[in-house]
């Protein structure tokens, strides 16, 4: 069943559904991930290595990259 928006007390008009965009394209994608390790690169002063793609980086370069070291520490158990 359509969708009808009421334009006034008498008059409405049919109207279709909009559909969001929800998969962004791989060019997006490549500019956000540009955008997101220059800004926490500048952030943090931390690279990334250059003579790999940031995808086939290790999981454990991957982490020492995006730690959060200013994040708050847990609360220490006081006896």
């Amino acid at each position: 069943m359509p969708d009808i928006t009421v334009l006034g007390a008498l008059r409405a008009r049919l109207s279709r559904p909009i559909t969001p965009r929800i998969i962004p394209s791989d060019g997006e994608d490549a500019l956000l991930a540009r955008v997101l390790i220059t800004s926490w690169s500048l952030a943090t002063g931390r690279t990334l290595r250059s003579d790999v793609p940031p995808q086939q980086l290790t999981e454990d370069e991957l982490i020492a990259f995006w730690a959060d070291d200013h994040a708050p520490a847990p609360p220490a158990d006081t006896p």
